[in-house]
């Protein structure tokens, strides 16, 4: 029987192409990958998270709805086999993954706790998970020279050797200068570390857009390419796939190091957390 992995993302790229793009890598297993709400989800790292954060007794915080839209799917009528939610980590957040990863362990441990029905509890600490990718989807564009032309890169991106793709950074010397029309919104002080950014210069004039060439990249973008890319270790990554193996019943396709805070493991409050 087919299984159904229903996706919760936060971006317009991921939101529209990140189904069809898993569909690929898991091409073989009798899996459907489905784009839940008509909608992207509100991202939880537009800024930096404290941990840890103040909890209100009245209302619900932003990470509580976020894990709260994670049990309703798993928990509806029709629901899908697994529910797997996925945001950006950012560049804010980029020095304290963990902040991220325990604010929604907490938010989880508070749904568990409102959830009278032990089938429910069960089905969100199995069938739900929550992933990152760093700093942002379109890092791993990087890894495949044909994805960067597809998301409309006019010129050859020139990247730090020693670092790998979830800790960006570009030695484009042009890309330090100024702008050359105002229009341009690349010109930030950590733009050097900032895939979006990047991308947008190399597409000059700025005509990058996620719901055409990201979502161009990101739908048949070659993960073999992007895990081979060095050095390797692209570990947020890899913890999705892992995990999706796992919930698959398959091998992880990218073997490798798996980063330890988005992990599959058994005995959390959500698969790897």
């Amino acid at each position: 029987m087919t299984k159904t992995i229903g996706l919760i993302t936060t971006g317009q790229c991921e939101h529209q192409a990140l189904a069809p793009s898993l569909q690929r890598v898991f091409a073989e297993a009798d899996v459907e990958f489905i784009s839940l709400f008509r909608d992207p989800t509100p991202a939880l790292t537009t800024g930096h998270l404290d941990y840890p954060a103040p909890v209100s007794t009245t209302a619900p915080t932003h990470i509580d709805k976020f894990v709260g839209r994670m049990a309703a799917q798993i928990f509806a009528r029709n629901a899908p086999d697994f529910v797997f939610a996925i945001d950006d980590l950012e560049l804010a957040n980029i020095a304290t993954p963990a902040n991220v990863t325990r604010l929604m362990h907490d938010a989880a441990v508070r749904a568990l706790g409102t959830v009278p029905v032990h089938d429910q509890i069960a089905r969100l600490q199995t069938r739900c998970s929550f992933h990152l990718l760093c700093p942002m989807v379109e890092a791993y564009f990087f890894g495949e020279p044909a994805a960067l032309v597809r998301a409309g890169a006019r010129r050859p991106p020139i990247l730090l050797e020693s670092k790998q793709l979830e800790a960006f950074e570009t030695a484009d010397i042009g890309y330090e200068g100024p702008p050359d029309e105002a229009r341009h919104d690349w010109r930030t002080p950590d733009r050097h570390r900032h895939p979006k950014r990047y991308l947008r210069f190399l597409a000059d004039p700025g005509e990058y857009r996620e719901t055409r060439g990201g979502h161009a990249a990101l739908a048949t973008l070659d993960w073999s390419q992007v895990f081979a890319y060095p050095p390797p270790e692209i570990a947020f990554a890899r913890s999705l796939f892992d995990d999706l193996a796992h919930a698959l019943g398959v091998p992880n396709p990218f073997p490798g190091p798996i980063h330890p805070l988005t992990a599959f493991k058994t005995g959390g409050a959500l698969r790897n957390l």
